[in-house]
C-alpha cells in the first residue's frame, strides 16, 4: 500500500482542462457521460439543446418534484459542471449563434445519428473551415469517418444492441438460460469513456499540429474492444467462449451463500490454497481428482466437478464469512453487492467516491463521481445540471460578445424555461424520500424508455 498522500485542494482556475471550452450538443448516455469528464476537470463544457425540448434525458425517470417543477434525476447526475444554451439548429439566427460558437471553441461532441449534422448544413467539413482547430468528436452506433464505413454505418444502435452484437451478452447471464443484458448502460458509457480519451489524445495532436481533426467513436467498436480476449481465444482454440462454459470464459464463478452470492476466481492459487480450501471443506480428495487440473483450475471439466462441493459447504455460510476465508486462503473474492449495499458503503465513503449535486429544487442527488485519486489534484464540488436554455444570455454575451439588443433582434433574450413536468404518464407508485428538507417523490422509468 502506498504512503504517499493526496491533500492538495486546487482552485477550479487551476483544474487541467481549464480554459478549454466544449460544445456539447450530445443527448442521452454516451455523448452526456464523456462531457461529464471533461467538465469534472474544468473544461467550460456548453450544453447546447433544442429550445423548448431539450435532451431527451429531461424526461426519464425517477423524478425529483417540487411543487410544479421537476427535474430528472438522471439528468441532473449525467449533466452536472455546464452551462445551458437553447438553439434551434434548424434556424438561421441558431445556426448563425452556433457557427460562431463553434468559431472560438476548442472540442465539439454529438451523438446524433450519423449524417444528422450533414443534413443540418454544421458537419465537420462545414465547420473546420471556420474552426481549423477544433477538435470534433462524433459518437455513432456502428461508425462513418471513410474508409472505415461498414455495411451497418447508417443503423441506429444504443445500450442494449451493441452489448448483444458485440459478444459481450452470449458470454453473460446462466450457463443454461438467455443471453444476459448487464444491469447498466455499459454499451454507452465505455463509448463515453473512449470519447473522452479520444478527446484529450486529439487535444495533445493539436498541441503539437495546430490542427483539430474528426473523432469516430462507434458504440459497436468500443464494446466489442471489451471482448478481446475472447475474441483471441477463439482464434486460438477455434471454440467460442460463451456463458455456457463459466469459468472458462473468466476464471470466475458465482456461488451461493446462506444469504446471497459471491464472485471468485480461480486465476493464479497455487497447490498449497487450493489443498487448505478442500481440507475446510472436508473435500481433500478432490485434489487428486482425474478431472480437476491445478495447472488449470478453470476449464470446463473443473467446473462441473468443483461447483457442487464448494456450494454445498456454502449453504451454511454468510457471504461476508465466505469471502474472508477465501481471501485468506489467497483466493479473490467478493460478495454480490445490491445497490441499496453500494450506496452505504464504507469504502466507497472513505475513498470520497460519492458527490452531492445541488437538484435545482434545494435538494441534492447523492451518485459516484470521478474514481480516479490524484495526489496533487481534488476536484471542486460539482455544479448542478443547467436547466433548459438557464445560461443562453450569459455565454452568448461573455463569449461571443453579442449584446442586449442583438439578443433581442435573435429571439435569445427570454428567461430560461424552469423545470416543468413533463408529458409522460403519471406512475403507480411513488417512495417518498427527502434531501436536505426537500420533499421529493421518486418516480419509476416508464417502460420502454431507452436511454
Amino acid at each position: 500500500m502506498s504512503s504517499i498522500t493526496g491533500t492538495n485542494q486546487v482552485k477550479g482556475s487551476d483544474l487541467p482542462l481549464t480554459g478549454t471550452r466544449v460544445i456539447d450538443l450530445t443527448h442521452i448516455v454516451a455523448g452526456p457521460f464523456c462531457a461529464a469528464i471533461l467538465a469534472d476537470f474544468g473544461a467550460d463544457v456548453i450544453k447546447v439543446e433544442q429550445p423548448g425540448r431539450g435532451d431527451r434525458a429531461r424526461t426519464v425517470a425517477p423524478f425529483i418534484e417540487r411543487g410544479e417543477a421537476r427535474v430528472s434525476g438522471f439528468f441532473a447526475t449525467m449533466n452536472r459542471n455546464r452551462r445551458g444554451v437553447a438553439l434551434d439548429l434548424k434556424s438561421a439566427p441558431g445556426k448563425e449563434v452556433f457557427r460562431k460558437l463553434v468559431g472560438v471553441s476548442d472540442v465539439l461532441i454529438e451523438n446524433f445519428s450519423a449524417g444528422t449534422m450533414d443534413r443540418l448544413g454544421l458537419g465537420y467539413e462545414v465547420l473546420r473551415q471556420l474552426n481549423p482547430r477544433l477538435v470534433y468528436v462524433a459518437i455513432s452506433g456502428f461508425g462513418q469517418l471513410e474508409p472505415y464505413i461498414g455495411p451497418w454505418s447508417s443503423r441506429q444502435a444504443n445500450n442494449a444492441p451493441v452489448q448483444a452484437m458485440s459478444g459481450f451478452m452470449d458470454q453473460s447471464g446462466d450457463p443454461d438460460g438467455p443471453p444476459g443484458l448487464t444491469g447498466h448502460s455499459i454499451g454507452d458509457t465505455i463509448p463515453g469513456l473512449w470519447a473522452a480519451l479520444a478527446t484529450l489524445l486529439a487535444l495533445e495532436c493539436r498541441r503539437k499540429t495546430g490542427l483539430g481533426q474528426f473523432l469516430d467513436v462507434a458504440l459497436y467498436d468500443s464494446m466489442a474492444s471489451m471482448c478481446f480476449n475472447a475474441i483471441a481465444d477463439y482464434h486460438i482454440t477455434g471454440t467460442a467462449p460463451h456463458r455456457g462454459l463459466p469459468w472458462a470464459v473468466t476464471f470466475t464463478t458465482r456461488l451461493k451463500c446462506a444469504d446471497g452470492y459471491i464472485a471468485v476466481s480461480l486465476w493464479g492459487i497455487n497447490r498449497d490454497g487450493w489443498q487448505r480450501l478442500l481440507h475446510l471443506i472436508g473435500r481433500p480428495e478432490m485434489l487428486t481428482h482425474p478431472e480437476f487440473d491445478l495447472a488449470h483450475p478453470g476449464c470446463p471439466r473443473c467446473y462441473t466437478i468443483m461447483k457442487p462441493p464448494l456450494e454445498e459447504w456454502l449453504a451454511g455460510v454468510t457471504r461476508e464469512d465466505a469471502v474472508r476465508i477465501l481471501l485468506d486462503l489467497g483466493f479473490s473474492a467478493g460478495p454480490v453487492y445490491s445497490v441499496k449495499e453500494v450506496y452505504e458503503s464504507e469504502q466507497l465513503r472513505k475513498r470520497q467516491a460519492f458527490i452531492e449535486i445541488e437538484d435545482g429544487l434545494g435538494g441534492t442527488i447523492r451518485t459516484i463521481g470521478t474514481p480516479v485519486k490524484f495526489s496533487g489534484l481534488r476536484l471542486p464540488s460539482p455544479r448542478r445540471a443547467p436547466f433548459l436554455g438557464e445560461h443562453t444570455a450569459e455565454v452568448l454575451t461573455e463569449v461571443l460578445g453579442i449584446t442586449p439588443a442583438e439578443l433581442d433582434r435573435l429571439g435569445m433574450s427570454g428567461d430560461p424555461s424552469p423545470p416543468q413536468p413533463t408529458d409522460l404518464p403519471a406512475p403507480r407508485t411513488h417512495t417518498a424520500t427527502r434531501r436536505r428538507g426537500a420533499q421529493s417523490r421518486v418516480r419509476k422509468r416508464p417502460g420502454g424508455l431507452q436511454r
